[in-house]
């Protein structure tokens, strides 16, 4: 068995009944060619589903998960499909930014002047707190990064 079976294998979806509650739950698939039923059936029958961008869509949330009469887990199997592609170089290049922010500065995705202006109109900090308003904090991400060999991970295979 090859590791894009083996990733669908792991979240039982061999009990998918082909209900496509999972489907009709996503949240992504609305906005999106996300099938996330179809995504993981894919993998399943052997297909490398590693370079198709609807991998990227799912955010996770675990709809699919939680409405599954048969517990298949599809969140699972796309965490793990997405890891085989993040090592193959299949990844959207935005990630690869947002990994360096993070490492750089502590925020993936620092605010927007916009939001910080609104931040401050309904009496909040211009800036939450988070890793990267705290140096210590901020060095522990970066220890984390480079032990794990996370970030030379995505460089390399950044596209």
């Amino acid at each position: 068995m090859n590791p894009i079976e083996e990733a669908a294998w792991a979240s039982d979806v061999e009990k998918c009944v082909q209900c496509g509650k999972c489907t009709a739950g996503c949240p992504s698939g609305r906005q999106s060619r996300l099938r996330t039923r179809a995504l993981v059936q894919m993998a399943y029958q052997g297909y490398d589903v590693t370079d198709l961008k609807e991998l990227w869509d799912c955010t996770t949330c675990y709809n699919c998960a939680e409405r599954c009469p048969k517990g298949v887990n599809t969140v699972d199997a796309i965490i793990k499909l997405r890891n085989l592609a993040v090592r193959r170089g299949n990844f959207p290049k935005v990630h690869l930014n947002a990994i360096e922010n993070l490492y750089n500065t502590g925020n993936g995705f620092p605010l927007s002047p916009e939001v910080a202006k609104i931040r401050s109109i309904i009496g909040l900090n211009k800036e939450p707190y988070d890793v990267s308003t705290d140096e210590e904090e901020l060095s522990k991400v970066k220890k984390l990064m480079d032990i794990t060999g996370f970030l030379k991970l995505v460089r390399g295979a950044g596209k």
